[in-house]
């Protein structure tokens, strides 16, 4: 005989299942939505760069770490590589697409949603140390001529902090570097990490070199297009919170910087 409390073991199994299946459901379609998200790096070494034309490095290797903790099946082939410049304006005109490493800075945060943070960096004015550099301030470097990679945080520290020399715009860290040892400009807005690694990989010397002046000190995160859903900027956020709280985060960035 079918009796109401007898039914109602079978109606809350159904209504648990129900939510199983909704709970499943929302969890494949976030999932679907994080594969669908465009990524776009650059060449800024050690923070991301390619090897035989795939992107590795520290951004690239923490990125790899969130898919995997989020079941996310991504690999470092699906990561675009472009001029800074280029893949800058991608990320703002079109949605569902993330560029990386960003540094976070206030006027960014008005272009972008960011995932963050990812690893402290810091802007600086880099000189030949032979060549007598005088930039105890801002105002001290108005004589000079500033190369810088075209909207790149070191180009955009230059014009917030009112520069008021010449700046010469490149478009990659490696024509920076070179026109730095050919003497094209008297020095560099750049991250000082980064320009080692560069000046590295086109055989110059970087012993002489050093940072003058620090333009600004900060992090930089992942920075997606401002529309992206919050639901997988907050999935995202997550993963990279507990990846940062059990150490993994720090374990990459040891690999690479020791």
């Amino acid at each position: 005989m079918y009796t109401a409390h007898r039914a109602a073991p079978r109606l809350i199994n159904r209504w648990l299942a129900g939510l199983v299946l909704m709970a499943t459901g929302f969890a494949a379609g976030q999932a679907q939505a994080l594969d669908g998200l465009h990524w776009i790096t650059e060449e800024f070494a050690p923070y991301n760069y390619s090897e035989d034309g795939v992107a590795t490095g520290i951004a690239v290797d923490v990125l790899v770490k969130v898919w995997e903790r989020l079941d996310v099946a991504r690999t470092p082939a699906d990561i675009q590589i472009l001029p800074w410049a280029r893949g800058y304006r991608i990320a703002q005109e079109q949605p569902g697409t993330c560029l990386f490493a960003a540094t976070v800075t206030d006027a960014r945060r008005d272009l972008f949603v960011f995932v963050e943070p990812l690893i402290d960096s810091n802007v600086s004015i880099i000189a030949a140390k032979d060549r007598g550099l005088n930039a105890e301030s801002m105002e001290g470097l108005a004589p000079y001529r500033i190369g810088v990679v075209r909207d790149d945080i070191g180009d955009q520290s230059l014009v917030e902090k009112g520069f008021e020399g010449t700046v010469v715009r490149t478009d990659s860290a490696r024509i920076l570097m070179r026109m730095l040892q050919g003497a094209r400009f008297d020095a560099i807005s750049y991250n000082y990490v980064t320009a080692r690694w560069a000046m590295a990989q086109e055989d110059i010397d970087a012993s002489l070199y050093e940072p003058v002046l620090t333009l600004r000190e900060g992090h930089m995160g992942y920075a997606c297009h401002k529309d992206t859903d919050p639901g997988l900027i907050a999935r995202l956020q997550d993963a990279l919170d507990a990846l940062l709280d059990d150490g993994t985060v720090d374990a990459v960035i040891q690999h690479y910087l020791q």
